[in-house]
């Protein structure tokens, strides 16, 4: 099973290693940036110094007029150097003294083509920062021999100036930067790990403290009661399940009253189907007795099958296994089928059927449960009207696909019953002691319309006519 807990820490340490360790990256690629931008900037400026005081004698001889008691940094022991080469970089014409004093000779480099500072490893494997350009070189007599005239090559004479510069340094400084971003990247998720998971416990909290109360709800008629400490989130969620309670209590109280009276309803023609089995047995000499009991017990057991199928069918609907099918369905041929199969009960009852429907109604519908909502209405109007009334059924369109419509005078009823008029079991008056009638006509229908999601409407007015209309 898995844990919310885990779970939001889980994802939420990925997320904050993933964006640590991309921040700092960019932060450690910008700051990186700086510093070699830094030290190049000072190389630039280093490289200018040495190029400014690049001389040439009249005789072609060439020297960097550096004070070395000053610039100790070209020195023996020192982070710089330099190297000059001629213009066609076959001859180095001059050099720092470290590399005097250690008897060394650069290679020749290869110039960038920009003239930019560029990585540069020194021949003993020291890495370096070095540029690396061609200067002119300045007239070294200008000061003291003024007018001292120099041939025309060497006036315009160029070298090759390499300037170089260790960068350890600068590569320290990334090192202290590099392993401070990656223990900021390592430390941080950590952190985020430890904090949200005791936070999330934290807020979960409440969540457990439901769960103990909802874990000692024994009954449906229970309720579940807030702490004023609980966050407005567990509100919500603790009405919800009330609501829940109330309708499983609903439910169940439906469901017991529901076989309270099936057992009610099928314990008198039980005992009635016992009474005529023990005639019969008593009356095996006397066939006309005996003929009666088996004709009673064969009733009997009709109308506890009837009973019985409209009990299962009825539960079948209300627990949702009824899925309907829709198809093209000529409604009027439906309707004008079971207006047919009452006629003989009506003509028996001595009703009569006003009937009116279109020829021809074609809706897109569920046919089963459209038969066992029209059957039903037209057999509840036909048993349960007065003798010799008259009974109206109507079908049309409407704009949003049929109408249907019953009416039939009902004396006994009044407003009062019009709400219980679709429960269960539930008959007024005469027609309880009717072992025929079981109350459950209506229920089906309230049930089938609840599947395909049609209106019903009821009502009585002051005639005692009583309307039942459903409609999409």
């Amino acid at each position: 099973m898995k844990s919310i807990r885990f779970t939001t820490t889980w994802l939420t340490f990925l997320g904050v290693s993933l964006l640590g360790l991309a921040l700092c990256s960019a932060a450690y690629l910008v700051a990186r940036k700086i510093l070699i931008d830094n030290f190049d900037r000072d190389l630039q400026l280093e490289f200018q110094n040495v190029a400014s005081v690049a001389r040439v004698w009249p005789d072609g001889d060439f020297y960097i007029d550096i004070d070395f008691d000053v610039a100790t940094q070209y020195n023996s022991g020192g982070s710089r150097i330099f190297q000059v080469w001629s213009a066609d970089g076959k001859e180095i014409v001059d050099q720092s003294p470290m590399l005097e004093e250690e008897n060394r000779r650069l290679s020749y480099p290869p110039r960038p083509a920009d003239n930019k500072p560029y990585f540069f490893d020194l021949q003993d494997k020291h890495p370096a920062r070095a540029i690396f350009q061609k200067v002119d070189a300045q007239w070294g007599w200008i000061e003291e021999q003024p007018d001292l005239n120099a041939p025309e090559h060497v006036q315009g004479m160029q070298v090759q100036l390499l300037v170089v510069r260790e960068r350890t340094s600068l590569d320290q400084s990334l090192s202290l930067l590099r392993n401070w971003m990656l223990a900021i990247a390592a430390i941080l998720p950590a952190l985020t790990f430890l904090i949200v998971y005791l936070t999330i416990g934290r807020g979960l909290k409440p969540l457990r403290e439901l769960a103990t109360k909802v874990s000692a709800i024994r009954s449906s008629g229970e309720k579940l009661e807030a702490d004023l400490h609980w966050p407005q989130e567990i509100t919500p969620v603790a009405e919800t399940l009330n609501a829940l309670l109330k309708r499983l209590d609903f439910t169940l109280q439906r469901e017991r009253r529901f076989t309270s009276d099936a057992a009610h309803e099928l314990r008198t023609p039980l005992a009635e189907l016992r009474i005529a089995t023990d005639i019969a047995l008593r009356a095996q000499q006397n066939q006309e007795r005996l003929l009666t009991a088996v004709r009673h017990a064969n009733h009997l057991s009709h109308s506890m099958a009837n009973l019985v199928n409209s009990m299962l069918l009825l539960a079948r609907f209300q627990s949702g296994s009824s899925k309907p099918e829709s198809a093209p369905i000529n409604v009027a041929a439906l309707f004008d089928e079971q207006r047919q199969r009452i006629h003989g009960l009506a003509t028996k009852r001595g009703l009569a059927v006003q009937a009116q429907a279109p020829e021809t109604l074609v809706i897109t519908s569920d046919k089963g449960l459209l038969t066992t909502i029209m059957a039903n209405l037209f057999t509840n109007a036909v048993e349960y009207a007065p003798l010799e009334s008259t009974v109206a059924l109507t079908l049309s369109a409407d704009a949003s696909g049929f109408a249907l419509e019953t009416r039939n005078t009902a004396p006994d009823l009044t407003q009062e019953d019009l709400e219980r008029l679709f429960h269960p079991f539930w008959r007024k008056g005469e027609s309880r002691s009717q072992r025929d009638h079981y109350g459950l006509g209506l229920a089906i229908v309230q049930e089938a319309a609840a599947c395909l999601a049609l209106k019903l409407n009821v009502s009585l007015n002051e005639d005692k006519v009583l309307t039942i209309r459903i409609q999409t």
